[in-house]
């Protein structure tokens, strides 16, 4: 996970995202789907219907029941996915787009 955070800066800083501007945002949206899915998480794994392998974990629970990759795959992963929406956007210039697929300020005529 610390290899991928790591990329998530480079991607960041390397595509001069900007991402920082809407940080904000983005911790108030994740924050929304992380208490769902540890609610989610802590119910199946205290009824037995989930449970996390001790040899595959470091060891820091959270709640005694919730591992701590857990909690940080629910951040990692929407930070990945946004990242990597905002590169291709600019390297692919789809944010110039407008709503029929055509380039802004491109005519609609044929002639």
């Amino acid at each position: 996970m610390i290899f991928v955070a790591i990329c998530a800066v480079g991607v960041n800083f390397g595509f001069k995202l900007q991402f920082s501007k809407n940080i904000k945002l983005f911790l108030l949206t994740d924050s929304l789907i992380l208490v769902i899915y540890l609610i989610w998480d802590f119910w199946a794994v205290s009824k037995g219907s989930w449970f996390f392998d001790s040899n595959q974990i470091l060891g820091f629970m959270l709640l005694s029941k919730l591992p701590i990759e857990e909690v940080l795959f629910f951040i990692i992963v929407p930070l990945m996915t946004v990242l990597t929406y905002l590169a291709l956007t600019k390297l692919t210039g789809w944010s110039k787009l407008t709503d029929d697929g055509k380039a802004k300020g491109e005519s609609s005529d044929l002639l």
